[in-house]
């Protein structure tokens, strides 16, 4: 009997269970989708800004900053990601809604969440309008309300207004002053209200790193050349041509990775790894002249990624040897 008695209550577990488990499948589901937005940004904005951000802090000495301990660095750098984040989000749901850039990834990255029918227009629309409110009341709270202003003003002029359709310089120009932003958000959630973040030596450093994108970041448009075709974008390659605009990219980082290391006067190994790395974009970026694969664009962007980290990190990198020095000695 006990066991008749056991068996009937089986079901009745279950069924409770059930609308658990269709909600958090649900949840896991939205939440997936959610992620799939900013995905393909995380390692050319979210790791760059953090690296900024970070570097920065941690070199405070170097552009006249507030200094905090690095274990209090370390303790506020979830809030600065999670705020940049955030701010990808926002530029992410505003570039992705617009049947244009359907079309244009439904070529160049069908896997994400419009194109691969996870969420509709309509939806993404109503996403966005929810998020205002959560993306302005965390910026103020954070002191990085200033940023957020001039980065939603910029999202919505590049995204809704034309902005990307112009010429390509000038949205090189717009994509400079997007990372400005990203990067000043970054910083100020690092430190913390209060603290005294744009000294003129670290509005300088900002302003080299916005010319170093605006040199440099139409690497990310060799991989979607296809795409922008048939969107019809002008853009730096196709106003100067593949092989011009491989080479542009090749001089400017070349020229940047010995310009910022001599200018904030950072040691010979600095230098030489922002060289070196300098060399490797190089290597991948005029393979693509006779190799002209979207697989060896790709590559090659990632390569721009991993070394323009290495010169936002250079401060901070020329700390840490010095300090090794130190010990060592």
């Amino acid at each position: 009997m006990a066991c008749t008695k056991q068996h009937t209550t089986l079901p009745r577990a279950t069924s409770r269970l059930t609308p658990l488990t269709t909600a958090l499948t649900a949840l896991q589901y939205h939440a997936y989708t959610i992620w799939l937005f900013p995905r393909s940004n995380l390692k050319d904005t979210l790791l760059p800004s953090t690296a900024f951000a970070l570097s920065t802090a941690l070199s405070a000495p170097t552009f006249d900053l507030p200094p905090l301990s690095p274990p209090t660095i370390l303790s506020r750098l979830p809030i600065a990601v999670s705020w940049t984040w955030l701010a990808i989000l926002m530029f992410c749901l505003h570039n992705q809604h617009r049947p244009s850039s359907v079309l244009e990834d439904l070529t160049n990255k069908p896997w994400r969440p419009i194109p691969s029918k996870r969420i509709t227009t309509r939806q993404t629309d109503a996403l966005l309008a929810t998020m205002y409110p959560v993306w302005l009341a965390a910026s103020w709270y954070l002191d990085a309300l200033r940023p957020c202003l001039v980065l939603t003003i910029l999202t919505i002029y590049y995204n809704e207004l034309g902005g990307s359709e112009q010429g390509g310089f000038a949205r090189n120009f717009l994509n400079a002053s997007g990372f400005g932003c990203f990067f000043a958000g970054a910083l100020q959630t690092l430190l913390g209200a209060g603290h005294e973040v744009w000294t003129p030596k670290a509005a300088s450093w900002l302003a080299m790193v916005c010319l170093v994108i605006f040199s440099t970041i139409h690497a990310q448009d060799f991989r979607d050349e296809e795409g922008d075709s048939l969107r019809g974008r002008v853009t730096v390659i196709s106003t100067l041509g593949n092989a011009v605009s491989r080479w542009l990219v090749v001089v400017a980082a070349c020229f940047w990775s010995v310009f910022i290391p001599v200018t904030l006067g950072l040691g010979g190994a600095v230098l030489g790894l922002c060289c070196g790395m300098a060399g490797l974009l190089a290597f991948h970026l005029l393979r693509g002249l006779w190799e002209r694969t979207v697989e060896r664009d790709i590559m090659a962007y990632k390569m721009w990624c991993a070394w323009f980290v290495s010169v936002l990190m250079s401060p901070c990198l020329e700390r840490v040897l010095g300090l090794a020095i130190g010990v060592r000695d």
